[in-house]
């Protein structure tokens, strides 16, 4: 619906925060179900519930540097620094909850 019916160049900043948000949704969903697939695939150890929620998590993570990189690149401030320092900051909080999981075993 925000694809086809909402025109970029006439619309305001409630547009775009609705076409950021379907597209953030879109892509979680997608990761999380091939996150799901290659965890099941690659490791067949762990729990089904323990791998949905560490794909979710992770992909959760990889939708939000995707939408970040997606607005920073339509404001022209995407580089390659700013793209490094966004992965960075994604991997240090997948560090952290992995961390986090360990610790309070």
């Amino acid at each position: 619906m925000v694809l086809f019916r909402i025109d970029p160049g006439v619309a305001g900043l409630l547009a775009f925060i609705f076409f950021y948000s379907s597209f953030a949704l879109s892509l979680t969903g997608t990761f999380a179900i091939l996150g799901v697939l290659l965890r099941w695939r690659f490791s067949k150890d762990e729990m089904a519930y323990k791998q949905v929620s560490i794909a979710s998590r992770q992909a959760i993570l990889f939708a939000l540097v995707m939408v970040v990189s997606l607005i920073l690149q339509s404001q022209r401030y995407l580089t390659w620094w700013n793209l490094l320092i966004l992965l960075l900051v994604a991997a240090g909080v997948e560090l952290f909850f992995i961390s986090y999981k360990k610790f309070n075993k």
